[in-house]
Formats: structure tokens, sequence, C-alpha cells
């Protein structure tokens, strides 16, 4: 956690942007891997042909994995929570998994099927894409009243920056900057994803950080602990 002020400057927002717009992207990868899976050979056509194109998919679907992750990772830069990269990861698998499960929808089509695979197809891609959304979903979790673990400090935090993504409704995750103050009254500064839920300048909530290296924050969550006005 830096001691001096953060702020979430031009860079900063466009690799992040950047960032959502690959992820976003990504899903057409994730459309792709899942339609070559699935299709047969047509008559005459080498199989060489089809692992050819189903390798480059793959491939496809991890670069955008890992290019957004260094876009990211560069974004948040040195002082972030260490649950950030994980969580930006889990959007990366929820958009290649809403990717695949469309790729399952449109499936029967491509196959000219039977109606039952077309039941089968859609239910399965619906089912897919239901579970890959999961991952988008705001953070449930309330503030602690007393630490998990006698290693880890709670503090107060505030956001004192903010900047809610690129495109609205896309994978692109909302920044923010949290200042709190450590055991010894110092203010500290941290970078953090947040979870889709409503934040502005001046959301109050909960830093867990490491007590026995201060300069480590693991998560903030939005309000206070239960009894606390």
């Amino acid at each position: 956690m830096s001691l001096q002020p953060l702020r979430l400057t031009g860079g900063t927002k466009f690799a992040a942007g950047l960032a959502g717009i690959l992820t976003t992207t990504s899903m057409a990868a994730g459309c792709a891997v899942t339609a070559l899976t699935f299709l047969p050979t047509g008559p005459g056509e080498p199989l060489s042909s089809k692992l050819l194109f189903h390798a480059l998919a793959l491939l496809a679907s991890a670069a955008f994995v890992v290019v957004s992750q260094l876009l990211m990772r560069a974004a948040l830069g040195r002082f972030r929570t260490r649950g950030s990269l994980t969580r930006f990861f889990g959007y990366q698998l929820g958009a290649l998994g809403v990717g695949g499960g469309l790729g399952l929808g449109f499936l029967p089509a491509m196959l000219e099927a039977a109606p039952i695979w077309w039941i089968l197809s859609i239910t399965a891609g619906v089912t897919l894409v239901a579970v890959s959304l999961l991952a988008f979903r705001g953070d449930r979790r309330q503030p602690l009243t007393t630490p998990a673990h006698p290693g880890i400090g709670l503090a107060e935090g505030v956001v004192v920056d903010y900047w809610s993504g690129a495109i609205p409704g896309a994978a692109a995750p909302s920044l923010t900057v949290i200042r709190f103050a450590d055991e010894s009254g110092r203010p500290r500064f941290v970078r953090h994803v947040v979870r889709r839920n409503p934040t502005t300048f001046g959301t109050m909530g909960q830093v867990q950080y490491d007590r026995h290296r201060p300069d480590k924050a693991s998560s903030f969550t939005q309000g206070r602990p239960p009894g606390r006005i």
C-alpha cells in the first residue's frame, strides 16, 4: 500500500479499458472454440484442417487472457489489493464461458440438426451462460466484526477515486482507490477492482490487511460491520 495518495490516471484508465474490451471480445474466441469442438469434419475435409483452426481458436483465447491480465496488472500497479487480479481473471473466464454458451446455442443451426438436438444444445448453452454470468455478480460479503486471523488487521476505508469502466455493462471492471489508516494511524492508499457494486466517491467499507506487512492489503468490502452506524 502506498503512503502517498494514488490516482487513477489517464494511462491507468486506458489500460483497464483496453483490458475490458479485449475480455469482452474474447467471447468470440470462446464461441469459436465450442463450435470447432463439436462441428464434425465435412466430406473430403482433412481432419488436420479442423485441428488447425481449433488450435488457433484456443491460442486466441489464451492470448486474450494473457494480454488482458498484463494490461490490468499495469493498470493496478504495485499498490493493489491481492485479490484484484484473481477477481479480474474470474471476469475473463466468465466472458469465455458466455461465448462458449452462445456457441452451443447456435450449434444446431450450423449442423441442421434434429429438433431434439436443438433442445439439448440450447439448454446446455443457456446453462453455461447462466453459470458464467455468476462471475460478474456483485460482492455479497459483509464486513467482519473481528479478524478472521490474528495476523489480519481491519480498518475503515473510503473510496477517494473511482472509474466505472469504458463500456457500461461490459467485462471492464470498475477501479477504485481506497484510503484507510493502519494501526499506527498512518494513511495508506491501495487500488482495488470493484465487483459490480454501486460505488461512488466517499463510499465507505472495510479493508483487510496484513498486520505483519502493512503494505499488503487483501480485500475491500463495502458497507460497515453489523452494529456500526
